[in-house]
This record gives structure tokens, sequence and C-alpha cells, in this order.
């Protein structure tokens, strides 16, 4: 048996509030268009998120940033400076994102696995195998290679990198943290998922609204989970996972391609419906095989806060989840937006920290599209 031991959530001290990414889109820097402006306005009015912890300084724009002043006379960006120190500074290329999001995601994975492994007063050597995974960018040697060595886990006995998993990727590390110990090879397995996605924060005007709806959900931030096999009061223990995997033209309706001056994330319009329809035609199968009851109320929702018309979707099910039931799916994203798949570690830490039943859920959908699911038991 496998059993969750901590959660530990990181975030940076940066912070962009709706009226700050407002403001933001409505520098003369940024180059869109008064239609394109107040579609942004509206859309910020109804989305439940309030701001976002990013790496990157945004606040440069509208302090002191002055196109008379360029080029810029510091030699490489940092993230109190990425706009300030590209080249360009009002379009920083992939590159000079690049230098950004790789020290970015490494501060923050360092600093989720340190507190994690403090506030479970956990050992290095008792760390047997690590598990790292992000959706935002590329790094060699990976995270699964360089933590274990900043952090001196000197019992290593295996380490997986698994990228690209999307907003579900934390299930996706529980299932091979879960297996990795069913099988033997380790007793207890550090999983770190992180994402910086506001490195690639776009000004592009030919970008369309589905690409830049990404700019106002995603923000940056780091969860730390310690999966070992030793059974204790009140730890809650994995269950097998299941996994909705859609097929077709939905592959298409979660992308990221690569441009000179960073990652383009595109959500599609067709996304939510899609969702919602493939979830209604599974949601009892899915409810029986998982969670082994059909009562609703005795279990805890951890549904990934993707954004509000994702968790609108869960509330049209049957048996619809209401917003108490996501309460604090949607505290994380009112509080942190979408932090991809660090977000449902965040609402997995919220929701350990006052338990209300003996059963949970995870949900994260993803790109392909995929719904992930995996249901946890309080000992």
């Amino acid at each position: 048996m496998a059993f969750i031991k901590g959660v530990f959530g990181a975030y940076p001290r940066n912070y962009i509030t709706k009226d700050d990414l407002m403001k933001l889109f409505e520098h003369k820097s940024f180059n869109y268009s008064q239609e394109k402006l107040q579609t942004i306005k509206k859309i910020l009015s109804s989305m439940n998120v309030q701001g976002r912890p990013t790496c990157v300084n945004f606040k440069q724009f509208w302090e002191d940033l002055d196109e008379d002043k360029c080029p810029c006379t510091i030699e490489r960006p940092s993230t109190d400076n990425l706009f300030r120190g590209a080249q360009d500074p009002f379009n920083p290329t992939m590159g000079e994102r690049a230098v950004i999001w790789e020290a970015a995601v490494k501060d923050l994975a360092l600093k989720a696995a340190k507190g994690l492994l403090a506030k479970t007063n956990t050992n290095t050597d008792d760390v047997e195998c690590i598990i790292t995974n992000t959706s935002s960018g590329v790094m060699l040697p990976n995270l699964s290679t360089w933590l274990p060595q900043q952090l001196e886990l000197s019992n290593i006995k295996c380490n997986y990198s698994l990228d690209n998993t999307g907003c579900g990727g934390a299930i996706t590390c529980l299932d091979v943290a879960r297996s990795t110990i069913l099988s033997g090879r380790a007793r207890s397995v550090l999983v770190v998922t992180v994402d910086c996605s506001t490195t690639h924060m776009n000004t592009d005007d030919e970008i369309d609204m589905e690409g830049i709806l990404p700019n106002l959900l995603f923000g940056d931030g780091a969860g730390a989970v310690l999966i070992t096999d030793e059974k204790e009061e009140g730890l809650w223990e994995l269950n097998e996972p299941e996994c909705l995997l859609m097929s077709g033209e939905t592959a298409s309706f979660i992308n990221m391609r690569t441009r000179e001056n960073g990652y383009y994330l595109n959500l599609s319009k067709d996304l939510v419906p899609s969702l919602g329809q493939a979830l209604s035609q599974n949601w009892s199968r899915i409810l029986k095989n998982l969670t082994k009851t059909s009562d609703i109320e005795e279990v805890e929702w951890l549904v990934h806060p993707g954004g509000k018309a994702i968790l609108d979707t869960f509330t049209r099910l049957d048996p619809p989840l209401s917003h108490d039931h996501l309460q604090h799916s949607l505290k994380v994203m009112g509080e942190k937006g979408n932090l991809v798949s660090a977000t449902l570690l965040f609402v997995l830490e919220l929701m350990i920290s006052q338990p209300k039943k003996n059963l949970a859920c995870l949900i994260g959908p993803g790109p392909g599209l995929e719904v992930k699911f995996m249901s946890l038991n309080r000992v």
C-alpha cells in the first residue's frame, strides 16, 4: 500500500492581480487592439481568479520602463527584469525566456521539496525515489536528476521525469509513485511538480483570444508530496487510478507550439463542451468504479481548477457537484489561478489540512483530451 505522508506548496514572491493584469495589457508595449482589450476586460471581470503568483515582476512595465532608454544596459535578464534585460524589452526571444524559466523552475522546485522534507521531518537518506513533472519548458539535465543533487539525496534507487502531461500531471506522478512502492522498488517517493507559465506572456496582437486566455489564467508554483509505504493513522492511501481518454479532434483542443518569442499555448473554445459531453457519458461509471459509492456526499472532491468554465462543467453532471463540493478547488483558483500540474497538489494540501470525510477523489483534465481520476482513503 502507498500513503500520502505530507504535501507542501511553494510559489514565487511576485503576485499580479486582475487590476494589475488589465493595466499590463493596456500598456503601450502590448500591441493589443481596443476591441481585444475590451474582450479581455470582459473576461477578467467574469473570472473568479483574483490574482496569480508569478516568477516575473510584471510591474516593471509601468515602473520606469521607457522605450527611450533602450537598448537596455542590463547584460542578462532575470525574474525582476525579464523584459528590461532582453535585447528587445517588449518582445523577449524564446532563448531569453528560457533562461528565466529554468532559473525560476529550479528555485520553486527546490523550495517545495525542502519545505516538504522539513514539514514531514523526513531525512534525506529516507527518500529512495524522486518523480518530477513540468509542462512549461525544457531543461537538461532534467529536474529528476538535478533535484537529488541539490537536496543531497544519497539513497535514490530510481528517478522519473514525467513531463508535458498538463493539468493532470500530478495524478500521473502519484500513479507512478504508487506503482513504484507497490513493486517494492522504493519505500519512500518524493514527487515534485512545477510550472512557470508567466515567462511566456506574449504581447503579439496577432494572437487570437484562444491564445490570450492562458495569459489571463495561468500562474507559477510548485507542489511536493511524499508517498510512503508506512501506514499511519490519518494518512491517505492512494488507490488505483482511472483515465478517460477522448479521441478524434479533441487532441488539438489544448496545444502548445514553440514560437520565436516563447511558447504559444492555445485553449480551444470547444474544450469545455467536449469535456462536459465526455464526462456526462461516463460519470456514473466512473463514480461506481472509483469511489465505490453512488453518494457524492461521502466524498471530498478535489477537481483541478483549470478555470471557472471547467469547474462549472461538474455542476451540470448527474449527479452534480455543487460549489460547496468544489470549495477547495474554488479557493485555490481564486487565490492562485491555474498553476498547471502543481494546482491539484495545492487543492490536496488544503483538503488534508481540514479533512471532513474519509474518502476523496482527485480529478485532473489534461491535453489529449484526457481526464485522470484517483481516489484516496483516509486510514
